[in-house]
C-alpha cells in the first residue's frame, strides 16, 4: 500500500515539472496575487513620482473581482485551478517628511473557485484567507513642486510571509520589491511611468536544493486626464521572469470620480494576457479612497523660492487725515455733495500662482506667509481680500468655478494659520478680467491687505 502510494505520487511530480505553472501551484507557500496598488499620489496601478505631503493621509478600500487567475495544463489535460476569485484590499499611506512616504496595504480573499484538483493530487482549494502583507517606503527625489523637471521617487517594500497557504495567499518567505517612478504635467494629461524588480521565492517543494529568490521585472505605464475634477486612467503593466514560458501584460482603463474635496470613487477594469500564474483574463477594481493633506506649514516653506509679485509693502500704522467740516452756510440752492476721499493704498498687495487647470496651492507660498506675520504686528483689524483669476488656456476656460476654488484654497490655508475667517472676502474675476497679458500671472488669486473693512470696497481687481 505505501509503495503504491509512493508511485502515484512520483507520478503526480512527473506531471507537475512538466508545466511550470503546475508545479508552483501544487506547492505549499505560493502567493497567487500579482497586482500590488499604488498608495498615496498617483494612478490607482502605476505611481508617479509624487509623494504625500507631511501630515498627509491616503486610505483605500478596493473590491477586486478576477476571472480565470490560474489556468493549469499539461499536454491536453487542463485545469482551471482558480476560475473565479474576489478578494478585497485595505492601502493606506502617509507622509512622514517631504523625502519620506510610508504605506502598507493588507488583501484578504473573500470568495474563490475552482475545478475539481482530486484527479491530479492536488490539495483542495480554500475558498477564503489572508492574503500577503505588504510594508513599503518612498523616498523623493524630484518633485515638480520644487520647479524641478519631473516627479521621481524611489519605492522599497516587502511582503510578509503570513497569508493563507490553502488559499494560495502565502510566498514560501518573503518578497521584496524595490522601484522606481517618475511622472510630469502637461496641462491636463499626465503621463507616469514605472520599472521594478520583485525578488520572490522559489518553490523548493519541487525544485532541486533550497528556496531561493527569484528576480522578476516590471513594468508600468499610465496616461492620465483630468477634466472638471474628473480623471479618466489608461495603464499597462508587465513582467518578465525567467521561470515563465512567457510574460504578462495586462491593460486596465478607468475613471476616478470625486465625490467631496476628500472622498473619491474609482473604478478600473482591463484584459490580461500571458501564462503567468495571477494573470487573470480579466480584472475589476472598484474602491472608495479618503485623502487629506494639510496645508504646508511656515516651516515646511522656509527655503522655498517665492512666486509672486509683491506690489507694495506698508507695515507702519496708517494715521488717517481728520476731514474739513464745513460749516453750514443758509441758503436756497443745495450744495453738491462732497466727494469721498481716495482708498488708501493697500498695506501688502500681491499674486499667489497656479498650475495650469489646478486649484491646489503649491509649495511656494511666500506671499502669504507674508501676510500672515504681517497681520501678528498690525493693530487693529486689517482685512484680506482674495480675487481668483483663470487664464485663457482651454484647461482654464472649461471650468467657471476655477478661479474660486483657487480663492478658498488660499482662504483654507489663511484660516489653517490662524487668521480669522471674519477679516477674509474671497469673490472671482469676472471672465476675461484677469487684467495681465502673461498666460502665467493671469493663473493666480490677487491678495490685498487693507488697513480697514471699507478701504477697498470700491476696487475693482
Amino acid at each position: 500500500m505505501h509503495f503504491s502510494t509512493l508511485l502515484r505520487g512520483l507520478a503526480v511530480v512527473a506531471l507537475l515539472r512538466g508545466s511550470t505553472a503546475w508545479s508552483q501551484t501544487a506547492a505549499s507557500g505560493f502567493e497567487l496575487e500579482r497586482l500590488e496598488l499604488n498608495t498615496g499620489q498617483g494612478s490607482l496601478l502605476v505611481g508617479n513620482g509624487e509623494l504625500l505631503a507631511p501630515g498627509g493621509l491616503s486610505v483605500g478600500l478596493v473590491g477586486h473581482y478576477q476571472h480565470l487567475p490560474l489556468m493549469l495544463q499539461n499536454g491536453e489535460h487542463q485545469l482551471a485551478r482558480v476560475s473565479h476569485r474576489a478578494s478585497v484590499v485595505l492601502a493606506g499611506s502617509y507622509g512622514v517628511l517631504p523625502w519620506l512616504e510610508v504605506g502598507a496595504q493588507v488583501p484578504s480573499v473573500l470568495w474563490q473557485t475552482g475545478g475539481d484538483p482530486g484527479g491530479m493530487g492536488l490539495p483542495p482549494l480554500v475558498r477564503r484567507g489572508l492574503g500577503t502583507p505588504v510594508l513599503q517606503a518612498r523616498l523623493g527625489l524630484l518633485s515638480l513642486h520644487r520647479e524641478q523637471p519631473m516627479d521621481l521617487a524611489v519605492d522599497l517594500a516587502a511582503g510578509l510571509p503570513v497569508g493563507s497557504e490553502p488559499a494560495l495567499a502565502r510566498d514560501a518567505g518573503m518578497r521584496f520589491r524595490a522601484r522606481a517612478t517618475a511622472g510630469v504635467r502637461w496641462g491636463w494629461l499626465h503621463p507616469a511611468f514605472e520599472a521594478g524588480v520583485l525578488l520572490r521565492p522559489s518553490n523548493g517543494s519541487f525544485d532541486s536544493g533550497p528556496t531561493r529568490l527569484i528576480p522578476e521585472l516590471r513594468l508600468g505605464a499610465v496616461v492620465a486626464m483630468a477634466r472638471k475634477g474628473l480623471r479618466a486612467e489608461l495603464a499597462v503593466r508587465g513582467a518578465f521572469s525567467s521561470d515563465y514560458a512567457q510574460p504578462s501584460l495586462e491593460m486596465m482603463g478607468g475613471v476616478r470620480l470625486p465625490l467631496t474635496s476628500r472622498w473619491e470613487l474609482f473604478a478600473m477594469g482591463g484584459p490580461g494576457l500571458g501564462n503567468a500564474p495571477g494573470t487573470p483574463t480579466a480584472r475589476v477594481l472598484l474602491g472608495l479612497s479618503f485623502r487629506m493633506e494639510p496645508p504646508p506649514g511656515l516651516e515646511r516653506l522656509s527655503e522655498a523660492i517665492p512666486r509672486f509679485r509683491l506690489e507694495q509693502v506698508d507695515v507702519a500704522p496708517r494715521v488717517e487725515e481728520p476731514r474739513l467740516s464745513v460749516e453750514p452756510v443758509p441758503t436756497r440752492e443745495l450744495l453738491p455733495a462732497e466727494a469721498p476721499l481716495a482708498s488708501a493704498a493697500p498695506l501688502l498687495q500681491g499674486s499667489v500662482l497656479f498650475e495650469p487647470g489646478r486649484a491646489e496651492l503649491s509649495g511656494d507660498l511666500g506671499l502669504l506667509q507674508a501676510v500672515v506675520v504681517l497681520l501678528r504686528t498690525l493693530p487693529g483689524e486689517p482685512v484680506i481680500h482674495l480675487v481668483g483669476h483663470a487664464g485663457h488656456a482651454p484647461e482654464e476656460t472649461t471650468d467657471g468655478l476655477l478661479p474660486l476654488r483657487r480663492a478658498l484654497a488660499v482662504q483654507g490655508y489663511l484660516t489653517a494659520q490662524g487668521v480669522p475667517a471674519s477679516r477674509l472676502r474671497v469673490r472671482s474675476a469676472s471672465p476675461g478680467g484677469s487684467g495681465s497679458e502673461d498666460p502665467g500671472h493671469a493663473r493666480r488669486v490677487e491678495v490685498r491687505v487693507a488697513g480697514q473693512a471699507s478701504s477697498l470696497a470700491g476696487e475693482t481687481p
